[in-house]
């Protein structure tokens, strides 16, 4: 099964060893003595997934602005390597204890708030003398750990943001789903349209849950900003319309007569909206892979990540691979997360590195990576921008006809991926999530800009564009349809022709010969720019 690169070694854990190497003192000795000083130069410390972190408060405790307003204190975050995150910390913290332990936590002066993901033993707590999330998880690492207590880090609220494209184009296109005539979606759905028992789960901003091309798709969602079970997007916010937007891209209403088309035809969706204007507390999102984990899903599209790159809280690793271990009975949950648009490297210890995470960049219809996308080892595969899709009705969306056509970057590239895993589940529904990732990534095509390394894996593509019909022919065990209409055309676009299909509408290819002369054009300067990014 494919497995997420390793974490790195930390600065602290390369001296270790030159120190062991060279005699000078023991990895046990450097560990006490490099926490010793992190401690005596912050204010707070606590330790997340092996990691020390040392704190810096801020200021003082104040109410939020949010609908749900609450005391919070402002704290800095520094992180080995020196990497820094501006988050705030409230009156609860997370923990992690041994199966049965729960009643042990009054006798550490720790009070129970509410289950988060119980299977893998993560509680909400406060702490019972009156201090906040940071005293309560520094006292419970501390030299008076209970022995029960295997993980316990505050609940910090940290700001997140949906992965839309950096720059929304001005310029007019027609209203053509050419993304997935790219991805010869037609003859995927000639194999499988789906299955409505496959449930694909929307984490995002909400969702316009009477959208005329989604409200038949829907099922109940939730929304654990609010803690409510009404996920409908929040009118006035940033980037109002981008759950729905995923949302139509992965299953809109299909062959309904009205708007667009769906990845996945038959499969039905839930939005869980997790992100606002506001930071949000990292138990919210661990709430969110619980809800996905609780109904089933076979998919969970999560196009956002931190507003700050800092490494992925261990509560939250746990929770995702929780879902991906366990969910769907047992076959486990597709976990796809867009790669973002800072135009970066993604560091090993990120969301997207997570062992349980497919890892989903973004090219252009030249086949290029579009402007500012995220690059790095955890890229796993790449997918044409769903730059039309669903928008909110009304006078809050992008557009008067309730459809956009701005929508882009990764943000919109790991919708269309989540459709196409949506089929996979529906034809396999035996094979595990660890298995379907493997043949995704296995049948995915080169992509021509692409430099893959020996194993097949480029930074910027990862191991290629997804590729339906293949990963469907594989699971299946059998030979695709014939294309409609045949011919030359058909077989270019069976060989991965860079230009096939770039920005044509149905039955027309709209400046064919125009993209492939400026695709080869650009081919060494493509390429160049490929090997400066790596």
């Amino acid at each position: 099964m494919r497995r997420k690169p390793t974490a790195v070694l930390s600065s602290a854990a390369l001296l270790l060893a030159a120190m062991a190497s060279d005699g000078l003192a023991s990895p046990r000795a450097a560990v006490h003595e490099e926490r010793e000083e992190a401690e005596e130069a912050s204010d707070a410390w606590f330790m997340d997934g092996g990691r020390h972190v040392a704190v810096e408060r801020l200021g003082p405790a104040a109410l939020g602005a949010s609908s749900t307003p609450r005391a919070l204190a402002p704290v800095r975050l520094r992180y080995p390597g020196g990497r820094t995150v501006e988050a705030s910390v409230g009156a609860t913290a997370i923990v992690e204890v041994e199966p049965g332990a729960l009643d042990a936590l009054g006798a550490a002066g720790v009070e129970l708030v509410r289950p988060l993901m119980p299977s893998i033993g993560l509680w909400l707590v406060r702490d019972a003398g009156g201090g906040d999330g940071l005293d309560l998880a520094q006292r419970l690492q501390g030299a008076a750990r209970p022995a029960f207590v295997r993980e316990a880090i505050p609940d910090l609220h940290v700001r997140l943001k949906a992965h839309g494209a950096p720059f929304a184009p001005d310029d007019p296109r027609l209203p053509d789903q050419w993304y997935f005539d790219d991805l010869r979606m037609q003859e995927a759905w000639g194999r499988t349209q789906g299955e409505a028992a496959t449930s694909i789960v929307v984490i995002d901003t909400g969702c316009d849950l009477d959208h005329p091309d989604l409200a038949a798709k829907m099922d109940p969602g939730l929304d654990v900003i609010d803690d409510d079970d009404d996920p409908t997007y929040q009118p006035g916010e940033q980037s109002v319309n981008h759950g729905t937007a995923c949302a139509g891209l992965i299953a809109a209403d299909t062959n309904n007569g009205v708007g667009i088309a769906g990845g996945c035809p038959a499969c039905r969706l839930r939005c869980v909206r997790l992100i606002d204007d506001e930071p949000r507390p990292i138990s919210a999102s661990v709430d969110a892979f619980e809800f996905a984990l609780q109904v089933n899903a076979a998919v969970v599209s999560n196009s956002w990540g931190y507003a700050d790159p800092m490494p992925v809280p261990r509560v939250v690793e746990a929770a995702i691979n929780r879902l991906f271990d366990a969910g769907r009975n047992g076959k486990g949950a597709l976990v796809l997360f867009a790669a973002g648009n800072d135009d970066r490297e993604i560091l090993d210890d990120e969301l997207q590195a997570v062992r349980g995470v497919l890892t989903v960049g973004a090219v252009n219809h030249l086949e290029d990576a579009t402007p500012y996308t995220n690059r790095g080892r955890s890229i796993d595969l790449v997918a044409p921008t769903g730059t039309l899709s669903t928008d909110i009705a009304g006078s809050e969306g992008d557009d008067a006809s309730d459809y956009t056509s701005r929508f882009g970057g990764t943000s919109s590239a790991c919708p269309v991926a989540a459709g196409v895993a949506g089929l996979l589940v529906s034809a396999a529904p035996e094979r595990t999530a660890g298995e379907l990732y493997d043949v995704m990534i296995r049948t995915a095509r080169l992509a021509p800009y692409a430099i893959p390394d020996e194993s097949g894996h480029d930074p910027l593509f990862g191991h290629g564009i997804i590729d339906p019909v293949a990963a469907l022919t594989e699971v299946l065990g059998d030979e695709p349809p014939p294309l409609s209409g045949g011919g030359e055309g058909a077989g270019d676009q069976r060989a991965g022709c860079a230009c096939a299909s770039a920005g044509a509408g149905s039955g027309e290819r709209r400046g064919l010969a125009a993209a492939a002369l400026l695709g080869l054009a650009a081919a060494a300067r493509r390429r160049g720019a490929a090997r400066a990014r790596r």
